[in-house]
């Protein structure tokens, strides 16, 4: 799993084991990702789990 941050709240989340990528723009009143972290980094496990399910 690979994840960068980006300017204005954007992030970048790739995991090759299930050659997933999702690109997140998003701006949020608080800043440095704090306020949308909580929310969108279970929904990225979330996806790359359904993907390695059988």
């Amino acid at each position: 799993m690979d994840m960068t941050i980006g300017v204005r709240y954007s992030e970048n989340y790739a995991d090759p084991k299930t050659e997933m990528v999702i690109v997140r723009y998003a701006a949020h009143p608080i800043g440095a990702n704090a306020g949308n972290d909580p929310l969108t980094l279970p929904a990225f496990h979330a996806v790359a789990t359904a993907l390695m399910a059988p």
